[in-house]
């Protein structure tokens, strides 16, 4: 994962690419004319590095703390870096989630991923910020600040700080922790952090305790001053757990205010932290290193740091929420109305807390005292961008009013509109069906903040033309608001269908097939051109921009077909995320003796929904065939014939092929009715939309019924339950899920053109080139078969069938899919294994592997115990039991179904050795095998990576350094040199500008140069890529 900071939005904290600072809006703004000069430019003033939380962006954070930011630069002359993290949030980051703006999670960071104990991207994050910290040689910072997740981080620094006397982060002189915590072990790849980047500069005694296992630097003393402010009713790191952060400190100071997970900026908190950092800067010797100095200088601060006492308003209403709901109402107003900057109307009473300085725009709690009941207004208008339709929206403003109950958001919300039109504006029917569709947003969200969504239903609403759908309800004195919701959801429903021509099931199954064989062709194209190189003006091969791709392998099928026993055996029970089960004690087969190994991995057992939410992890997959050099006839011998070792960063299985990272997605079962709400229903097709290919995992044995229950018998007599009809409702799960969100909005569609198809179907997370490539593909086959031309362009005319197709066609070329035909060893399950291989392909499925998933699971679980329990005698009983490797295959037929594009970057194009720069990446990426895994790769024949040292188990450096063509990159169809030039720099292992690039096909080949618009395929993978700006390693 690349360690280089990602640029973000707007521009409170200041954003940081490729070590540079842009402008921070807020700190750039003029001072008023009475201001007092400052002495110090921009450039040269002093800074405080600020690190945010979990799930939260620089931005965010910095704008929460404005109070603070003003405070320093007024009273210290201090500016405040707030980078963001260098890592994009994901749900599996469950460590303490200190945000829930509204952001979208495109934007929402994390500065690590925690594994266990292992913090993976946290080398990426500290390197990031040492790079930021040095810039220049200017020594520029002075303190760091970090709430939460950022504080744990503080910690991590002023460690490394204090171990290194002072190199590390040079002229650190204090940090501040907001809700920090101590109450965990050390990470356990912290050590190997200092001993490759500070061994130089720590102590003999403690880099000889570094090499010791577990080692939780239990008698280091971190001797910088340090400030603790811990909330008194945070829940979600409790007071204990942040003064366990003391003990790590000598001669802490402490501030305790009476709050929740937050970072308090109330004028007596600034006032501590004013004077804190006052007292520092007025302490002699601060600037020496961590190890010696800082004992004594918070001596005088005592009195500036007392717990914060709740502030008073003599005019504030009786009834007031608790602090939590109060903290929680406040945020979202505040929010909202940076959302919605000139639609919010607050309507409810509140007070300046700094008449002096007090902003009318700003809504958050530290500027004003709010008097409860909340209650405000959001006039309702279309989305930024879009034109007002009249016909849609009434003529004159319309808004949304909102008063928050004092247990909002456990409780709902009070919900009006405000307006001055008549009946004959804006009928009573029109009124309740608004309402209506707005208080369906706030159950779909009980519980949580859902004003947001209230808004965007509103929205929908007119868009979607509520307002015609009731006039043609007749109006009526008599009838209740019940009614008349009927009325209106009857009337919707009846249009909603109308609006699409119907077809009858024959056509509708037709144009299924025949969206089919539009995506098979698309498939097919791509495979046989030279990726993308033969024929790149041929518009219907699935075209694409390029760029890494981060590839995703989704499991599919009804449950207890075996999906969770296939995960665990192809991620050796690397279950990364997904609640509840997840543990699996392992036991030795001879005597079935407990071996008191507790593995992880996804829950199985022999009933339905045995997982209920996505289990995600790492696999290793043969790279597809042909893809890599070593395949070529005679590529191995060269490499032998010239004194090379063919080298592999994931390694190699027993037949010798490439492994390569993958991620791989299980999610529950699925049953007939899902996309209507069955079973899991519509929370499992959305977990679908991150895979780039399915494997749906078929009961070969038809020993269940399409819920996954077991069947008595030998489940031969029954047709109904042959496998080939699970292919079958499956796939019609996934086209009517697209299908029923498609034409819910065809008004909308039809209204808007095919742009706003074009975006529904990018919703599903692929970009709209790949999109308009499917829709070129399906107005060609139309008008070839139907001779209708131009069909986008006349989506009235479009029937029921038209949608299938095209659903089918984007599905089928979107999601790929491979069939794992498991429990093949159950004998009924040979008959119905010939039938479907004997039919393919069928159904979206391209190619069947018969295999059982339960044996190999047992193989890798077998092999991860003796691992675990006696890692040095793991090989040594390594024949107890063989693996199929059908696992591996089903993988490798899947991922060649969407196949990447396979870049060999070198340093040498005769000895093809690695880039040094991508050491790192084979060494400590997180997607490298463990020890247990590995050793399931050599018991079953394989070959660990390149880098794994048996003997010290661990990924080191300076092992087998002339491995040849090590390092493989996966790059989306239609990357180019200077698309790979942008990854390599992604991950640092380039600096400078693009020069000049020379590329081979296979081994021995001569290398012919390349342009950097040049598309990389097989004819031009092995790739070595020259710079302007060398690193250290590339001036030898």
């Amino acid at each position: 994962m690349s360690s280089e900071p990602v640029k973000g939005k707007g521009g409170r904290g200041g954003r940081w690419q490729q070590g540079k600072k842009y402008s921070n809006n807020r700190s750039s703004k003029p001072y008023p004319k009475n201001a007092p000069k400052k002495s110090g430019s921009p450039e040269r003033r002093k800074k405080v590095l600020l690190l945010h939380g979990n799930r939260q962006t620089g931005e965010v954070l910095l704008g929460r703390m404005d109070k603070l930011r003003k405070a320093l630069l007024r009273e210290l002359e201090l500016d405040v870096v707030a980078p963001d993290a260098p890592h994009l949030f994901n749900e599996a980051d469950s460590d303490y989630l200190d945000c829930n703006d509204y952001d979208s999670t495109q934007w929402q960071r994390t500065w690590w991923h925690r594994e266990d104990n292992t913090y993976r991207g946290m080398e990426e994050s500290i390197s990031m910020l040492d790079l930021i910290w040095n810039k220049n040689q200017q020594q520029d910072f002075v303190a760091i600040l970090g709430f939460s997740q950022g504080s744990r981080l503080a910690h991590f620094i002023s460690l490394l700080h204090s171990i290194t006397n002072g190199m590390a982060f040079p002229g650190l002189k204090c940090v501040i922790h907001f809700s920090g915590y101590g109450d965990r072990s050390m990470p356990d790849n912290l050590p190997r952090l200092l001993k490759d980047r500070w061994s130089g500069s720590i102590s003999t005694s403690i880099l000889s305790k570094l090499n010791q296992p577990c080692y939780n630097f239990d008698n280091v003393q971190v001797n910088i001053p340090s400030l603790h402010v811990m909330g008194e009713s945070d829940a979600l790191i409790p007071l204990k757990s942040s003064e366990a952060l003391l003990n790590w400190y000598n001669n802490p100071s402490v501030h305790v205010f009476p709050g929740n997970h937050y970072v308090p900026v109330k004028k007596i908190d600034i006032d501590i932290y004013v004077n804190f950092l006052k007292t520092i800067a007025a302490t002699p010797n601060t600037t020496m290193s961590g190890v010696n100095g800082g004992e004594n200088c918070c001596k005088d601060l005592g009195k500036a740091v007392v717990e914060a006492n709740t502030l008073q308003n003599n005019n504030a209403i009786t009834a007031q929420p608790d602090e939590e709901h109060a903290q929680t109402q406040i945020d979202e107003v505040t929010a909202l109305a940076q959302i919605f900057p000139t639609e919010f109307r607050l309507l409810s009473e509140s007070i300046p807390k700094d008449s002096g300085d007090y902003d009318p725009d700003d809504y958050c709690e530290e500027n004003r005292l709010y008097e409860y009941p909340i209650t405000y207004s959001i006039i309702l208008q279309p989305q930024d961008g879009l034109e007002r339709e009249e016909q849609l929206w009434p003529p004159k403003t319309i808004s949304l009013c909102i008063k928050y109950p004092l247990e909002y958001p456990d409780e709902s919300p009070v919900i009006s509109l405000m307006h001055d039109m008549n009946y004959l504006e804006f009928s009573l029917q029109a009124s309740e069906a608004l309402i209506d569709d707005v208080r369906k947003a706030v159950e779909e969200e009980a519980g949580m903040p859902c004003v947001l969504s209230m808004v965007y239903a509103a929205r929908s609403f007119f868009e979607e033309g509520g307002l015609s759908l009731c006039a043609k309800i007749p109006p009526s004195t008599e009838k209740s608001e019940a009614n008349v919701n009927d009325e209106y959801l009857e009337t919707k429903e009846q249009l909603s269908r109308s609006s699409l021509l119907p077809s009858d099931a024959t056509r509708i199954k037709e144009c299924n097939a025949q969206g089919l064989q539009v995506a098979y062709a698309m498939l097919g194209r791509a495979r046989s051109d030279d990726d993308w190189n033969a024929d790149a003006s041929d518009e219907t091969v699935l075209g694409g921009k390029g760029g890494t791709w981060h590839y995703t392998v989704g499991l599919v099928g009804k449950p207890s077909a075996g999906k969770s026993t296939f995960f665990n055996a192809a991620t050796a029970f690397a279950r990364q995320r997904g609640e509840g089960g997840g543990e699996m004690r392992c036991e030795v087969e001879n005597g079935n003796e407990g071996c008191g190994i507790i593995l992880g991995g996804a829950s199985m057992a022999p009933h339905p929904f045995t997982t209920i939410d996505p289990n995600i992890g790492y696999c290793l997959v043969p790279a597809p065939s042909g893809a890599c050099p070593e395949d070529e006839e005679g590529g191995r011998a060269t490499l032998i014939g010239s004194g090379l070792d063919l080298g592999s960063s994931h390694g190699r299985d027993s037949k010798g092929r490439r492994l390569i990272p993958v991620c791989l997605k299980d999610v529950a079962g699925l049953v007939p009715g899902a996309y209507q709400g069955r079973g899991r229903g519509n929370k499992f097709l959305d977990d679908l939309t991150d895979a780039d290919v399915l494997v749906h995992i078929v009961d070969a044995s038809g020993s269940s019924d399409s819920e996954g229950n077991r069947l008595t018998g030998d489940g031969s007599h029954d047709d109904l339950n042959h496998p080939l009809n699970d292919l079958e409702w499956v796939r019609n799960e996934l086209v009517e899920w697209v299908y029923f969100n498609l034409s819910s909005k065809w008004d909308s569609v039809v209204r808007r053109g095919q742009e706003k198809l074009i975006g529904m179907f990018s919703g599903y997370k692929q970009r709209q080139s790949f999109t308009h490539d499917v829709f070129v593909a399906v107005e060609r086959f139309i008008r070839e078969n139907e001779g209708r031309d131009c069909v986008f362009d006349q989506l009235e005319t479009w029937d029921e069938g038209d949608l299938h197709r095209l659903v089918s066609a984007f599905l089928g070329a979107r999601f790929p899919m491979a069939l794992a035909l498991n429990k093949s060893d159950i004998p009924t399950a040979t008959q119905h294994v010939k039938d479907i291989e004997s039919k393919l392909p069928i159904h979206g499925a391209h190619v069947g592997v018969n295999l059982s998933a339960y044996d190999e699971m047992t193989f890798v679980r077998h092999h991860l115990a003796l691992s675990f329990k006696d890692p040095l005698s793991s090989h040594a009983k390594a024949s107890t039991g063989t693996m199929s490797s059908r696992v591996w295959d089903c993988l490798q037929s899947a991922v060649s179904l969407r196949e990447p594009t396979l870049v060999f970057p070198v340093n040498d194009m005769k000895t093809y050795e690695s880039l040094p720069g991508m050491t790192n990446y084979a060494t400590r990426d997180s997607s490298l095998p463990n020890h247990g895994f590995i050793s399931c790769i050599t018991a079953a024949g394989g070959c660990a990576p390149s880098q794994w040292n048996s003997q010290r188990r661990a990924y080191v450096s300076n092992t087998n350094e002339s491995a040849a063509l090590r390092d493989v990159l996966l790059m989306k169809p239609g990357s180019t040199v200077e698309s790979v030039f942008r990854a390599l720099k992604g991950i640092r292992c380039l600096e400078g500008e693009f020069v000049r690039a020379e590329a081979a096909s296979g081994i021995g080949e001569k290398p012919k140069p390349v342009p950097k618009s040049e598309v990389i395929g097989r004819h031009n993978r092995i790739l070595r890529i020259m710079t302007t700006k060398r690193k250290e390693w590339q001036k030898k």
